[in-house]
């Protein structure tokens, strides 16, 4: 294979990504598309928003020509009965019937769990605002392909308020931390499989570190912080982890699945 052809399903709408802009960030599908090129500079990829009627009616006939198929984050609540998360629904079934290799970061975990008969819920333990502290394999994560030279216990960029309550019936647990117990999973979908993760292996911490000073009106009126006082000590929290963070161990799981559908594309 000379080239990996690589789908990203962006989870934000356009609206919500100008927003995103206006942070200083960049949408979530970008996010993904600039660390996919770090670690395959060869790769072809193309992004589509599910929200968009015209975008899929043009790429739904084609899916079977891509080799991965990455589902992004999103500000989306996955319970909510909205219109869009409908169709990000419908869209991952759809995806899912070709039989293909999935990757799923936070909003894109929880629409996998959803589109294979599971259930999500508002997190029980609380949120993660950031970061994620003390994420820890399981005995099963230790051995999958997913954590090849990943540290048993580490630290990742996390944003969620939401988490699955019942992972699909064929899933395996690969991580948990103190807020999520459903960290990391691998589970099937007919012949797709998908390996979705709670956190955000793919975002520099310096991005959510502009969307907590962004966000901050929004965070204390939701009550994820007492005060303003308590968000920059958790700004200076994630400060300090990013000093000591570098894209290449912090994507680990993003090459190491992208290293995976090599070898079974080639095979």
């Amino acid at each position: 294979m000379d080239k990996l052809k690589i789908l990203i399903v962006e989870g934000n709408t356009k609206e919500e990504n100008s927003n995103f802009n206006a942070a200083g960030c960049v949408p979530q599908s970008e996010n993904f598309s600039q660390h996919i090129k770090m670690h395959e500079s060869n790769s072809e990829i193309d992004i589509i928003e599910p929200c968009d009627d015209n975008s899929i009616l043009k790429i739904i006939s084609s899916l079977k020509k891509y080799n991965g198929i990455v589902l992004t984050g999103s500000t989306l609540r996955i319970n909510d009965k909205s219109k869009e998360v409908k169709k990000h629904i419908e869209f991952a079934k759809r995806c899912f019937e070709d039989g293909n290799y999935f990757f799923g970061a936070c909003w894109g975990l929880q629409i996998s769990v959803i589109a294979t008969g599971g259930k999500c819920r508002t997190g029980q333990k609380g949120a993660h605002t950031g970061i994620a502290v003390d994420i820890e394999l399981t005995e099963a994560g230790k051995k999958h392909k997913l954590y090849n030279s990943k540290p048993h216990k580490f630290t990742a960029p996390a944003f969620n308020f939401d988490e699955v309550e019942t992972p699909p019936k064929n899933s395996v647990l690969l991580a948990s931390d103190k807020i999520n117990k459903f960290g990391a999973m691998h589970f099937k979908a007919g012949k797709s499989e998908i390996w979705g993760l709670q956190y955000h292996p793919e975002i520099p911490y310096s991005y959510m570190i502009k969307l907590l000073k962004h966000r901050k009106k929004r965070l204390l009126e939701a009550k994820s912080f007492k005060n303003e006082e308590e968000i920059n000590q958790h700004i200076d929290l994630i400060t300090k982890e990013d000093l000591i963070s570098n894209d290449i161990s912090r994507t680990l799981e993003l090459k190491n699945w992208l290293d995976y559908i090599k070898i079974k594309n080639n095979g």
